[in-house]
């Protein structure tokens, strides 16, 4: 039992080692962005990039954090107390895709005054900002997941895989392979997109680690009866449950912004 406290104190301790560096260079990664867009981009057209990504950036936190906090704690909740985490994440999906529409509809009722006065009458960069946000709300699904499931290595994949993809497309611009500004302001629609690359192995991992505690119980069940689950450790994660815990995420990260 000591040998696997022991081994598990620094499996963890090494990933969270490998999140603490892949915040890092996502970081990095995405002052290296700026850095390329402000260098080949008039400063028109490079203010217009920075107030795109500042929309997307203030949109994202505010919108889709709640259901990333309620993926992770309630993931590694249910985890430690042996619970099925089946339930919280359709409730977490069906939230997150409420809020998706809900920004859709009111990114296309407030489509002008966000063109003509927020993005200079760019419709290039609306439509960026409209995609943008939706896909990081299925990327901050995969955080929650990921965090919930202790999967920090692969958290700081997605971090890293996204800033890549984002900083990509200014390098392109900068070596002649693409030109101009919305060439360089895809990177920020793509970078979402292509870090969910890492999610299959997300979900291969989980599926391994399910064999895994199949044959285990298994084997213990042969050994000796199984013991009566208790109610409480059965009971469901209902919708309301989480919509409460999201909405108060939510209105935390209202106030952040005001």
């Amino acid at each position: 039992m000591a040998r696997e406290v022991a081994a598990e104190a620094r499996r963890f301790g090494r990933t969270a080692g490998l999140l603490s560096v892949g915040i890092g260079s996502a970081g990095l990664l995405t002052y290296v962005y700026f850095s390329l867009a402000s260098h080949i981009l008039d400063k028109v057209d490079y203010g217009e990039v920075v107030v795109l990504w500042s929309a997307v950036f203030v949109t994202i936190s505010t919108l889709f954090r709640p259901v990333e906090q309620l993926l992770s704690r309630t993931i590694a909740e249910r985890q430690a107390r042996g619970q099925p985490i089946g339930q919280p994440l359709r409730v977490a999906a069906t939230i997150q895709l409420g809020l998706a529409v809900a920004f859709g509809g009111a990114a296309l009722a407030l489509r002008h005054p966000l063109q003509d006065q927020l993005l200079s009458g760019s419709e290039a960069l609306y439509w960026i900002l409209v995609t943008a946000v939706l896909a990081f709300g299925v990327s901050f699904f995969a955080r929650g997941f990921l965090a919930g499931s202790r999967r920090f290595a692969l958290y700081a994949g997605l971090l890293l895989a996204e800033s890549t993809a984002r900083v990509s497309f200014a390098v392109a611009v900068a070596v002649g392979i693409a030109s101009g500004q919305t060439a360089v302001a895809l990177g920020i629609v793509a970078a979402p997109l292509l870090s969910l690359t890492v999610v299959p192995l997300a979900f291969a991992h989980r599926a391994a680690a399910q064999s895994r505690a199949t044959a285990r119980a298994v084997a213990r069940s042969r050994a000796a009866p199984a013991p009566s689950v208790p109610a409480a450790r059965r009971s469901e994660f209902t919708l309301a449950a989480g919509g409460s815990f999201a909405a108060a995420v939510l209105l935390i990260m209202i106030s952040e912004q005001c």
